[in-house]
């Protein structure tokens, strides 16, 4: 039989696809690499050609969901067609954003044991779309949606806590509490822009 040579990075990928697959049915915890091997059909030692353990495959799922979150944020921001404001409802609630950060793997990530790999997610994620949220706020600016510039630190802030508070899995908020840190974050941006109270309503009601 003709051994099939396969490209490093094809072979790479269909790891990543049979562990993730993996992952989402029997649960990370559960998932062994002898598991993920035989999913994957490949020998042991092809395993660890790629990967020295099952976490590493887990930062890898990772980078590629930063990576399609720049591309598709970028995509909007540099969008014409869109006005500001536009432009920040997909960014904060849009439901292409959805396709691009599995909410399976963000689970994986947030638990206990891969606490060191989701606070260096919530660092790429920050340094990567805080500037493209800026961007967008500096256009509501030159359409008069703004009065005032607001600064890419102050994008940070408010992503860093957001995320902290939010998103990290640290605090078990009811929906009726997240929904009024929400409103403060609303409330806080638009002070801060001088825009028009409910300019960013958009960011409470179409969100979970």
């Amino acid at each position: 039989m003709t051994r099939i040579v396969k490209d490093p990075e094809i072979r790479r990928q269909e790891i990543m696809i049979a562990a993730q697959k993996l992952f989402e049915k029997e649960g990370y915890t559960n998932t062994s690499v002898e598991a993920i091997i035989k999913e994957a059909g490949i020998a042991k030692g092809t395993f660890y050609y790629y990967f020295k353990a099952k976490q590493d495959i887990l930062g890898a799922i990772v980078e590629n969901t930063v990576v399609q979150v720049k591309e598709y944020f970028t995509s909007i921001v540099n969008n014409q067609n869109l006005s500001s404001i536009d432009k920040l409802k997909e960014i904060f609630v849009g439901s292409k954003k959805q396709e691009k950060i599995n909410p399976s793997v963000m689970e994986i990530v947030h638990l206990p044991e891969n606490r060191e790999l989701q606070e260096e997610l919530n660092i790429q994620t920050i340094k990567i779309i805080a500037p493209l949220i800026t961007k967008v706020f500096e256009q509501g600016f030159k359409e008069g949606i703004f009065k005032v510039k607001i600064s890419v630190e102050s994008i940070q802030l408010i992503l860093a806590g957001s995320q902290f508070l939010l998103d990290s899995g640290l605090f078990e908020w009811s929906t009726q509490k997240r929904k009024v840190f929400l409103q403060e974050i609303q409330k806080i941006l638009e002070q801060i822009t001088g825009a028009k109270a409910g300019t960013l309503s958009f960011i409470v009601s179409h969100s979970k």
